[in-house]
């Protein structure tokens, strides 16, 4: 069932703080590099690209915003990455079709976002399969995880399904 929009999702407090409630793991490189062993790894932030980058996971789906703790730390621009626009407390059009195009053509693929990517989640969990982890960081805690499942696939339509998409 693919997303049909015309407009952007603005979501509110309620939608996000469901969002933050999302059963997740706290993890490490390695918990990761195992799970990679077999499911398709996605990254959400530019602190954890980087780490699982350096331990050498396979990342099929890099989603950052070159910035981290807003503003505190820049990353660099790498050439080939699909660039989009999302302003926060927002998931754009060209977000959600960017992470949608990543999963039809089954290639490894970098979105920079040019405002916030911690919502791509939503879209990413949408268009994921079983054997997709998403990791992500929590700032000051860790790296955690979400291994898609059925549970949170049905969490996440219900939701698009509220909020009218």
């Amino acid at each position: 069932m693919p997303l049909k929009l015309d407009h952007d999702i603005v979501l509110g407090n309620t939608i996000i703080n469901t969002i933050k409630k999302f059963k997740h793991n706290l993890t490490t490189c390695d918990k990761i590099k195992e799970l990679s062993n077999s499911n398709k790894i996605i990254s959400v932030g530019d602190v954890t690209t980087e780490n699982l980058k350096k331990n050498n996971v396979e990342i099929f789906l890099q989603v950052v915003d070159l910035m981290t703790k807003r503003n505190e730390r820049f990353f660099k621009h790498v050439k080939n990455s699909i660039r989009v626009s999302n302003p926060a407390g927002t998931m754009s059009i060209a977000l959600i079709n960017a992470i949608k195009k990543a999963f039809e053509s089954g290639n490894k693929t970098r979105i920079e976002v040019h405002g916030e990517e911690d919502l791509a989640v939503i879209p990413i969990i949408f268009y994921a399969d079983f054997n997709t982890v998403i990791v992500y960081g929590i700032p000051d805690r860790g790296m955690a995880y979400i291994k898609v499942n059925k549970e949170i696939k049905d969490t996440v339509r219900k939701m698009l399904g509220d909020i009218n998409v």
